[in-house]
């Protein structure tokens, strides 16, 4: 008779990938709902790359350079502390990886800390474009979203509330000493002169982000201004 069982796989070095094994209530729509938020730095991390490949922006490597660093600092500091989380999941969770199975501060929180801040500054110090209620929405987005990560990390027991605040009150510090490093490296000229190296040339990177943001709608007339520019053009050399 054919046993239907899976067979166990034999290799003891197999392991989850920690950052999207999630572990979830399947009957509680929340719980499940909560995974989702969970993934979210790896979205937004997934946004930083995707911003780069199709604009070839130095602010998206900037950013996305920063948050490694943030999450480097919290393994660091999870290593010092050494506090456990809430619930245990098991001798083999985040065993043998780079990362660390301690609860605080939280990764995730500090992760949207430091994205909540450092942003918000841009936004407020950068879209000249915006009036001060545009700037609120989108800073009020970006703080509704981390706040859901947070909640996220807290009502799937993954930590408790004290490391989930530390952890984005952390992110938010280190999100907050990024941009005035960033500032004064832009000051001192070291972005321009960065991007005046031939390999970067090479891959046709800019600083447009920070020195001449766009809207969309002035994206949008720049595409319509090119379309009827060609248009010309064709119509000149038929005539």
């Amino acid at each position: 008779m054919n046993s239907t069982a899976a067979a166990i796989n034999p290799n003891p070095n197999v392991i989850p990938f920690d950052d999207t094994y999630i572990l979830y209530d399947s009957h509680d729509f929340l719980s499940f709902l909560s995974a989702y938020f969970s993934l979210m730095p790896i979205l937004v991390l997934a946004f930083y790359l995707s911003w780069f490949i199709i604009t070839r922006e130095l602010e998206a490597c900037i950013v996305a350079f920063g948050q490694l660093m943030n999450e480097i600092f919290n393994n660091v500091i999870k290593n010092i502390i050494k506090q456990p989380r809430p619930v245990s999941f098991g001798a083999s969770f985040q065993n043998d990886t780079i990362r660390s199975g301690y609860g605080m501060p939280s990764a995730h929180s500090q992760f949207m800390g430091f994205c909540f801040t450092y942003n918000s500054l841009k936004i407020y110090t950068s879209w000249k474009n915006l009036n001060f209620l545009e700037k609120c929405i989108f800073s009020g987005a970006l703080a509704l979203l981390s706040f859901c990560v947070c909640f996220s990390r807290v009502y799937l027991h993954y930590h408790n509330l004290d490391q989930v605040i530390v952890g984005f009150s952390v992110g938010a510090l280190t999100g907050s000493f990024y941009f005035f490093i960033v500032g004064i490296i832009r000051e001192l000229g070291l972005i321009n002169w960065f991007l005046k190296l031939r390999i970067v040339r090479l891959f046709y990177m800019t600083d447009s982000y920070n020195l001449a943001p766009l809207t969309l709608k002035e994206n949008y007339e720049a595409y319509w201004k090119r379309i009827n520019q060609r248009s010309f053009n064709d119509k000149s050399k038929r005539d």
